[in-house]
C-alpha cells in the first residue's frame, strides 16, 4: 500500500479533456494560410487557435475559431467578468483584419478594464444594449428661425389662439396684423372676415393707387412688401388757394417685420430688447398689445418645435418686461345702468323718430335693450337665427363672445314687435334690396348700389351689413337729453347690456341664476362685479329701509 502514495506532482498531461489550442502569430499572413487541408479537426465542429500575443496587452484572450461546415474564421475574445467566463466575437477574417482588431481591442481595454486590466463591464452586455438602446438626436438645438419668418408663417397658419382651439376673429386678426406687419401698405391688400364658426378669413386684394394686384396668398403679399418697403411716413399737402403746406404725421408705432428686432433669432429674445424696443411707441395699453403679439409669435415658435425639445418657459410677459403705467381716462359710462322707465321709454321714443335717418341704427340699439345681446354679436345676426315656429331665436356660438355654444333664447311679444320692425324696413323706398332672399343680415346698410343687386358675394360678404352706428349715438344722446331736460344725462350702447342685467335683478329679486339665463354669463357672480349696476335712488332706499332699525336715534333738542 505504501507503494502506490507519491509526494510529487503529476506531469504527463490530461489526454481525456484537455483542449490545447495551436499558437499562431498575430498577422493577417498566418490567419490566410490556415485551411480545411492542413487543419485537423478531429471530429469537432471547429478548431480554435491561439494567437501569440502578450499576457499584459489588451489583446490578451483573443482566439481565432475556425469553422468546419462554412470555413468561417471568427475572431473571438475570451475574458472573465464576475468570476465566470465569457466570449465575444469580434468579426470575422478577411472583413476585419489585425488592425482593426488591435483598435478594437484597445477601446474594449479603455472602455471595460480597469487598470490593473480587470473587465468591470461585460462587453456582451454592452452589444446586447447598443441594439436594444440607441442614443436619441440632440433635439434641443433650435431651428434658427428670426422673428420675420415666425410672423410670416404664423399668419400662413391663420392666426391661430396660444393655448386655446382655433383661431381669432377678424378684429383680433386686423389688430395682431397691424402690430406684426402693418402701419405699411401691406396691410391694404388684406381684409379679414368671420365664417360661422366665428374664425377669420383673409381675403386678398387690389389697390388701385398703389397699382398692386391682389396676392395670391401671404408668401405673395410678403413677396411683394419685403421688411422695410412701403412703410407710412409723413405726407405733405400743399394748398394753392392758402399757399400752406400741411402735413399729416405718420403715427409713432411700427411694425415689428419692418425693424431690425425682426431679422433676430426668435430663440434670442429676451425681456430687455422688448423693453429697448418699446420706447419709441406711443401709449402704456399699446405697448401692452405689443407685447401679447410677441408672446404669441414665441408660443407659435414653439408649437412648431423651433426651439428645440426644451424651451422652458417664456422668457417675456407683463411681469418680466417692465412697462411704465400711465394714467388712463376713467369710462364714464362704467357704473351706469338706466332704470328709471321713464328714461328707457324716452330713449325708445327718440329711436323711434330718428328711425328714419339712421334705418337699422335705431333699430341695433332697441335690440341691445331688449335681448341685452352684445352689439358686436347683433351687428352679425342674420335672419335665419329667428325660429317663427318654435318663437325662438338663437345666438350661434360663432358671433357669441365665448363661442362655446348655441344659445336659444324665447321670442317674447316685445321682442316679436321689434323683429317684425326691423324686418319691415324692407318696405322703405330704396331699401328694396333687404327683402330678398339671399339677403342675410337682420341688421343691413345703405350703402348699397345698383351694381351690387344680384352679387350674390357680396350679399354674404361683411359689407352688406350694418358696420357702425358712431354717427347714430351722439344724435341719439342729443336728443334724448333734449327729451328728458337733462344736459348731463350719461348714454352709450355699452349701458343697455348693463341696464337690462340690473332691471333684471330688480325682477327676480337679485336670482343671478335667472338672469344669466338671459345675459349667457357663465360666472354668476360676474354679474354682480360688472353688470348688476343699480341707481342712487335704488341704493337710497336700501339704506333707508336698513337705517330704520336705528330707532334709538333722536334729533337733539336745544338747551
Amino acid at each position: 500500500m505504501k507503494e502506490k502514495l507519491d509526494n510529487k506532482l503529476a506531469t504527463d498531461p490530461i489526454k481525456q479533456t484537455s483542449n490545447k489550442r495551436e499558437v499562431i502569430p498575430f498577422r493577417d499572413s498566418a490567419i490566410e494560410k490556415i485551411s480545411k487541408t492542413n487543419t485537423d479537426f478531429n471530429l469537432k465542429r471547429f478548431k480554435e487557435f491561439k494567437f501569440d500575443v502578450s499576457k499584459g496587452s489588451s489583446l490578451k484572450g483573443l482566439v481565432l475559431r475556425f469553422s468546419r461546415a462554412t470555413n468561417q474564421k471568427a475572431i473571438v475574445l475570451n475574458f472573465w467578468f464576475n468570476s465566470k467566463p465569457g466570449w465575444i466575437t469580434l468579426g470575422s477574417f478577411p472583413k476585419i483584419r489585425c488592425k482593426d482588431i488591435e483598435k478594437i481591442c484597445l477601446d474594449l481595454a479603455t472602455t471595460h478594464q480597469d487598470d490593473r486590466g480587470l473587465w468591470i463591464k461585460s462587453p456582451v452586455q454592452t452589444k446586447i444594449d447598443e441594439k436594444r438602446l440607441v442614443d436619441k438626436p440632440d433635439t434641443t438645438l433650435t431651428a434658427g428661425k428670426s422673428i420675420n419668418e415666425v410672423i410670416e408663417d404664423y399668419c400662413k397658419g391663420g392666426f391661430e389662439k396660444d393655448n386655446r382651439v382655433g383661431s381669432r376673429t377678424s378684429k383680433s386678426c386686423q389688430i395682431w396684423l397691424r402690430y406684426m406687419a402693418g402701419y405699411n401698405n401691406r396691410q391694404l391688400l388684406v381684409e379679414f372676415e368671420d365664417d360661422d364658426n366665428g374664425e377669420a378669413i383673409a381675403t386678398f386684394k387690389a389697390n388701385k393707387h398703389l397699382r398692386i394686384n391682389a396676392p395670391r396668398d401671404w408668401q405673395d403679399l410678403f413677396r411683394k412688401y419685403p421688411p422695410g418697403r412701403g412703410v407710412k411716413k409723413d405726407r405733405h399737402y400743399y394748398n394753392r388757394r392758402k399757399k400752406q403746406t400741411y402735413t399729416i404725421t405718420a403715427s409713432t408705432n411700427k411694425a415689428i417685420y419692418d425693424t431690425d428686432l425682426g431679422k433676430s433669432l426668435i430663440e434670442d429674445l429676451k425681456p430687455g430688447d422688448i423693453e429697448h424696443w418699446l420706447r419709441d411707441i406711443s401709449s402704456s395699453t399699446i405697448k401692452e398689445n405689443y407685447l401679447k403679439v410677441f408672446i404669441s409669435l414665441w408660443i407659435w415658435a414653439r408649437k412648431k418645435g423651433w426651439l428645440g425639445t426644451n424651451p422652458g418657459a417664456c422668457p417675456i410677459s407683463l411681469k418680466t418686461v417692465y412697462i411704465k403705467k400711465e394714467l388712463k381716462k376713467s369710462d364714464p359710462y362704467k357704473d351706469v345702468a338706466i332704470e328709471d322707465l321713464k328714461i328707457l321709454d324716452i330713449f325708445w321714443e327718440s329711436c323711434e323718430e330718428l328711425s328714419e335717418e339712421f334705418p337699422w341704427k335705431a333699430e341695433l340699439h332697441q335690440f341691445l335693450l331688449t335681448t341685452s345681446i352684445r352689439k358686436t354679436e347683433a351687428m352679425k345676426y342674420k335672419k335665419e337665427y329667428i325660429d317663427w315656429e318654435k318663437m325662438t331665436y338663437v345666438v350661434p356660438k360663432g358671433i357669441s363672445k365665448n363661442r362655446k355654444l348655441n344659445n336659444v333664447q324665447p321670442i317674447t311679444p316685445e321682442i316679436e314687435i321689434l323683429f317684425r320692425n326691423i324686418l319691415s324696413i324692407g318696405e322703405r323706398p330704396g331699401l328694396e334690396y333687404y327683402k330678398m332672399k339671399d339677403h342675410p343680415w337682420l341688421f343691413g346698410t345703405t350703402k348699397w348700389g345698383a351694381s351690387k343687386y344680384f352679387s350674390k358675394d357680396h350679399k354674404k360678404s361683411h359689407k352688406s351689413r350694418l358696420g357702425s352706428d358712431e354717427t347714430f349715438t351722439p344724435r341719439l344722446r342729443e336728443l334724448m337729453r333734449h327729451k328728458a331736460d337733462d344736459p348731463n344725462l350719461l348714454y352709450a350702447p355699452k349701458i343697455l347690456r348693463k341696464s337690462y342685467i340690473t332691471l333684471s335683478q330688480k325682477v327676480h329679486g337679485g336670482r343671478s341664476d335667472i338672469t344669466a339665463l338671459t345675459s349667457r354669463h357663465e360666472d354668476l357672480n360676474q354679474i354682480g362685479r360688472s353688470y348688476n349696476k343699480p341707481g342712487i335712488e335704488t341704493r337710497r332706499a336700501w339704506a333707508s329701509e336698513t337705517s330704520k332699525v336705528f330707532t334709538f336715534i333722536k334729533k337733539r333738542t336745544g338747551s
